[in-house]
C-alpha cells in the first residue's frame, strides 16, 4: 500500500498532493484511505463530545 499522507508536523496538517502523477487505481486507493481516516476522525470527535458531556454533568 502506498502511503499517501505527508504530514507537516509543525502545523499538524496534511500536505496537499499533486494528483496528476497518480493512476486511476492509485486515486481509488487514496479515496479508500481518506474514507478510513474520516471514520477514525469521526470516532475521535464522538469520544471528545462524550467526555465533554460527562464533564458538564459532573460540574452541574
Amino acid at each position: 500500500m502506498i502511503d499517501f499522507f505527508e504530514i507537516d508536523e509543525k502545523q499538524k496538517t496534511v500536505k496537499v498532493l499533486n494528483l496528476d502523477d497518480f493512476s486511476v487505481e492509485d486515486l481509488q486507493n487514496y479515496i479508500s484511505e481518506l474514507q478510513i481516516e474520516i471514520l477514525r476522525v469521526q470516532d475521535e470527535i464522538k469520544k471528545k463530545e462524550n467526555l465533554k458531556l460527562n464533564a458538564e454533568k459532573f460540574f452541574r
